[in-house]
């Protein structure tokens, strides 16, 4: 009888331990996680630290005012950008490369810029300062150093900070923050605006193809297929 009170409690020793063996592993995965979601947040403020410290690249891409390639091309593209817009800083420092590269050379295509303001008077300044760039030859860098600070930098179309690119980017200060202070290039911001609107645009980045209608950063391999269609037609 004594052999047989014993019994349950010799039993009961192993799930104990089996309990405590199960739980040990949940907690190391949850320190994983945890260690995981902590490493993530480093890397981010890290390449963001990065992206501030960068020194600007200065390209020999002057362009003509805010287009690239010959009014004469076969294809002409019009892009409907806000610089404050996430998807069009997508487009702009992605797809938009890559087409530059792609075409320019060709003579087939031209990609003309278009403002369309739906961030309110702060991107509407940085138009009116990429504009003031497009003055000295330089729209195209201005243009990539302004999608570069998007979401980097505090505010980073205040006009002292657009005035700062300038000075970047080797421009004439003087000439540059004159332009910026008297909001000389404003009309024409809002005026391709409403240009947008006439044609139907109703959020950014969107563009025409040969007026073939193209919504959103879409893929390269997308955009380019559309490109080759309007070359071959």
């Amino acid at each position: 009888m004594a052999k047989r009170s014993q019994l349950p409690k010799q039993r009961s020793r192993p799930q104990a331990g089996t309990a405590r063996a199960r739980s040990q592993p949940s907690g190391l995965l949850l320190f994983g996680i945890v260690a995981a979601v902590v490493l993530v947040v480093i890397v981010v403020i890290v390449l963001q630290a990065q992206s501030v410290r960068q020194p600007v690249q200065i390209t020999a891409r002057p362009g003509e005012g805010t287009a690239w390639g010959p009014s004469q091309a076969k294809v002409t593209i019009l892009g409907f950008s806000d610089f404050g817009c996430t998807h069009c800083r997508s487009f702009a420092l992605g797809q938009g490369r890559q087409l530059r590269a792609e075409y320019e050379a060709t003579g087939e295509v031209r990609f003309e810029y278009k403002h369309f303001i739906v961030g309110g008077s702060d991107t509407a300044n940085a138009a009116n300062a990429a504009e003031c760039a497009a003055d000295q030859g330089r729209f195209w860098d201005y243009h990539d150093l302004l999608f570069s600070q998007q979401g980097v930098v505090a505010d980073p179309f205040s006009k002292s900070a657009l005035k700062r690119y300038a000075a970047q980017l080797g421009l004439d200060t003087a000439r540059f923050n004159r332009c910026v202070d008297g909001d000389q290039h404003l009309e024409k911001v809002y005026r391709d605006t409403a240009e947008g609107r006439d044609l139907g645009v109703t959020g950014t980045p969107t563009f025409f193809i040969n007026g073939q209608k193209v919504v959103g950063a879409v893929p390269y391999t997308e955009f380019r297929a559309k490109v080759q269609e309007a070359l071959e037609k």
